[in-house]
């Protein structure tokens, strides 16, 4: 058993489940706010009760979000021991702040809304879901600057230390706002309103179709269609585009696994959908839209855009090799040989850097990306389609008697969770065999004392544990369906009331 391929595994998983829970806190968060800002403009009761239920929404996200993403940071210092080394000082500090300063202020008042919204004034509930969607907002925003500064690192040298080589910022500011760090994390957090909407227009139709908590269900379906037609959009343009422009610019090889692309092309096309034979470098039965890719690329119809070898050739003769963030030639050396030797070249082979561009080549799973990458941008488009549909119908004043669309909001719920994860795989998986492109691999960033054995036994101990708390979860969902919110004067319920007799006085 190969103990980076279980570490590997093990962050896989839990940074999957983890992720199950954040965008639906996250865009909950969101949905909650807009809720209470409508209670407190309409003053109407069915706006009140439906902030008060989704809020009790938002707590068992948020629950169940906070000890999976705490097992991460354990699994940094345990599992990759030398990549914490090596960028420790850089990582280290937006940790710090999301705990300080996002969580802290994220925790406090969903405590304030949960315990307060039945005992102190509306207006104190208004603010509290304010600040949990802030702090929310926050926590996100300083994961993502450590995040998108692996992607596309900046401002930092990398020196001599104690244990080794190691990246030091040099311009904190311009760390943060590495190249990729705006549109990532407008990508990620307008992902997770769409999500949080979804969740809040599918437990509306559900009700509708039951026939039951109709004024609440109306609202709620209304809202979150409508921010669901928005953020729709929104993710596609600008957020997905920009992105893309700037994995095309500085992650070449995640772009040319994406597109399937194993040749350098110029005027390349952009492929709707193919099958991929990695065998023989081709996309078999392509479908794909002439010069497309090139433009979105890089605004320009003849762009070239490289292929899988020529792109792994850039990438390590460019960006490794000619990196001009190394402190002096010995350092650049250390750097370069512990690369080498992790993948078993040695460094004084003629043909050493030649080899590591066919490691490069051979690192990234370019069926898996390509399909993945499919799999997010068709449901993507999808949740446009439905949105705008959903739009048209909310216009025209047939949306809460439309069955067969209500049907469609609950069967196809699952779907933005589906969504987010293909585009995680994609956003990592893309990067390999980098932990901090151009400078940690995942095989030179494990540790080195960590045995396959300890690592399994902690992997079986999170899907274990994992399956409970799933469980759980599950159970206060099904909870929350069933109790469903605080009844509304002349609402319709499931169960009608009993008609009064005659002999009683009924009239």
């Amino acid at each position: 058993m190969d103990p980076v391929l279980l570490s590997r595994i093990q962050f896989a998983l839990t940074a999957g489940y983890h992720w199950i829970f954040v965008p639906a806190s996250i865009g909950m968060g969101f949905m909650v706010f807009l809720i209470w800002t409508m209670a407190a403009i309409t003053n109407e009761d069915q706006w009140y009760k439906a902030a008060k239920f989704f809020s009790k929404w938002l707590g068992v996200f948020f629950v169940l979000g906070v000890p999976t993403g705490i097992v991460m940071e354990f699994e940094f210092g345990a599992n990759w021991a030398n990549y914490s080394t090596f960028v420790g000082s850089i990582f280290g500090p937006p940790l710090m702040l999301e705990g300080l300063f996002a969580f802290a202020l994220e925790s406090t008042f969903i405590g304030v809304l949960l315990f307060g919204m039945d005992r102190l004034p509306k207006v104190i509930s208004w603010i509290s879901s304010f600040f949990v969607f802030i702090g929310s907002s926050l926590s996100g925003l300083w994961i993502l600057i450590a995040n998108s500064w692996q992607q596309t690192p900046s401002a930092y040298i990398i020196k001599n230390a104690a244990l080794g080589p190691r990246a030091e910022l040099t311009d904190f500011m311009k760390a943060v706002f590495n190249p990729l760090l705006v549109s990532q994390y407008t990508h990620t957090i307008n992902s997770a309103i769409l999500t949080g909407s979804y969740i809040v227009a599918a437990v509306g139709a559900y009700y509708l179709l039951k026939k039951r908590h109709v004024q609440v269900a109306r609202s709620a379906v209304a809202i979150g269609i409508v921010v669901l037609a928005i953020s729709s959009v929104i993710q596609l343009y600008p957020t997905g585009h920009a992105e893309g422009r700037v994995i095309a610019k500085y992650q070449p090889t995640k772009l040319a696994a994406d597109e399937g692309l194993f040749k350098t092309e110029t005027g390349a096309p952009m492929i709707v959908f193919g099958i991929v034979d990695e065998k023989n470098q081709e996309v078999k039965a392509a479908i794909g839209i002439p010069k497309l890719l090139s433009w979105l690329s890089f605004g320009d119809w003849n762009a070239k855009v490289l292929g899988l070898h020529d792109a792994a050739k850039y990438v390590w003769y460019q960006q490794v090799l000619n990196n001009p963030n190394y402190a002096n030639e010995k350092v650049k050396k250390q750097v370069v040989d512990s690369i080498m030797k992790a993948y078993g070249i040695n460094p004084n082979d003629p043909q050493a850097n030649e080899k590591m561009v066919q490691i490069l080549e051979k690192s990234v799973p370019v069926a898996f990306m390509f399909y993945a990458y499919r799999v997010m941008v068709g449901l993507g488009t999808l949740f446009i389609l439905i949105g705008l549909v959903g739009l048209l119908l909310l216009l025209i004043g047939r949306l809460y008697d439309a069955r067969w669309f209500l049907k469609v909001l609950v069967v196809t719920l699952p779907l933005p969770w589906l969504a987010g994860e293909a585009g995680w795989f994609t956003h990592e998986v893309g990067r390999q065999p980098w932990m901090v492109w151009g400078m940690v691999t995942v095989k030179n960033g494990a540790s080195a004392n960590v045995s396959a054995a300890s690592v399994l036994t902690t992997l079986i101990g999170f899907v274990v544990v994992y399956t409970i708390l799933f469980y759980i979860w599950l159970y206060f969902v099904k909870k929350l369906v069933r109790e469903g919110p605080e009844p509304v004067e002349g609402d319709v319920t499931a169960k009608p009331a009993p008609a009064v007799s005659a002999a009683g006085g009924g009239q």
